[in-house]
């Protein structure tokens, strides 16, 4: 592990992947902590020309819900990227076999589709979106990591391959998150990323896989779950995860939209069911707010009588 890399201070390893060594760092200019990654010495050629066009096209990629890029270079015999680092824990880790709170899992998704909305506008495709690509930020946020490069990563390498054995029927956990037609081995696209995302709404609000192992089946409704998720989110997953590409969402914005929607009718719906039981709890309150009221006259009448009593006592 080098000390420093350019300007960034090597702090510890973080792990490793296709695009090389990953490290958290200290950037000294700027004094913010980065992702550095080292790429690999086997990153040559066409593939190297083909990294800085998707490095180009990522550093103009800025959303709050999408690890940032922040710079491509060279040191040395180092080239490296320096990537926003995002504290925090794996989706996966969130997950673990259980369903998430449904108000929170729709709060993620909206995030998600909208850094999926922006990426749209930019032409970029993330092409490898699953539990294990998505972070949860300390402040409940959620990020999406490796946003264009996938191509390049390791978790892309396995998708790729998991779409060919799918393809000859072999099941495969990367391709639980993977569209039909990158199934059928096209490349994936923006409306590929959709169905992605679709399937990892399903496993926060289920705590089950989309598909379970089988990538062309076709899921259980989520109301039918037994997690108390209403049949409202039914049409949303179901159209995210349309097998044909035609009757899938066609932009991650419309997607984000009727999630907002959503969100809505669930908190119109949270705040009648409070609203029901605040009669009981309100007239609890006067009830209190009366005994207390007739015990101060009591404590009252009784200092007053004493009072009397003792000023009576001394006229006599």
């Amino acid at each position: 592990m080098p000390d420093a890399i350019a300007h960034y201070k090597i702090l510890d390893r973080i792990g490793a992947g296709g695009l090389g060594e990953v490290y958290r760092a200290r950037d000294t200019k700027l004094g913010r902590t980065v992702a550095v990654r080292v790429l690999p010495d086997s990153l040559i050629g066409d593939r190297v020309d083909r990294l800085l066009q998707a490095a180009r096209a990522a550093e103009n990629l800025s959303h709050p819900n999408i690890a940032a890029l922040f710079e491509i270079g060279e040191d040395g015999p180092y080239r490296y990227m320096a990537f926003e680092f995002v504290p925090g824990e794996p989706l996966t880790a969130v997950i673990r076999g259980r369903a998430l709170n449904l108000r929170r899992a729709v709060d993620f998704s909206i995030q998600l589709a909208d850094a999926l909305a922006e990426a749209e506008t930019r032409e970029i495709v993330h092409g490898d979106i699953r539990p294990d690509t998505i972070v949860i930020t300390p402040k409940d946020r959620a990020k999406f990591l490796n946003f264009g490069f996938t191509d390049f990563t390791s978790g892309g390498a396995a998708r790729r391959a998991a779409g060919s054995a799918s393809a000859s029927g072999s099941p495969s956990v990367v391709a639980a998150y993977m569209s039909p037609e990158e199934l059928s081995g096209r490349a994936p696209e923006a409306r590929s990323d959709i169905f992605a995302l679709g399937a990892v709404m399903y496993e926060m609000m289920t705590g089950r896989q989309a598909a379970r192992g089988r990538p062309r089946s076709v899921p259980v409704p989520t109301s039918e779950s037994g997690k108390g998720v209403p049949k409202d989110l039914d049409a949303i997953i179901s159209k995210a995860l349309a097998s044909d590409v035609d009757k899938r969402y066609q932009s991650a914005a419309t997607l984000a939209a009727e999630l907002r929607a959503l969100a809505a009718i669930l908190d119109a719906r949270a705040a009648e069911a409070e609203a029901a039981f605040e009669p009981p709890r309100a007239h609890r309150r006067r009830g209190q707010a009366v005994v207390a009221v007739i015990l101060l006259l009591v404590v009252a009448g009784l200092a007053f009588w004493i009072w009397r009593s003792g000023l009576l006592g001394l006229l006599r």
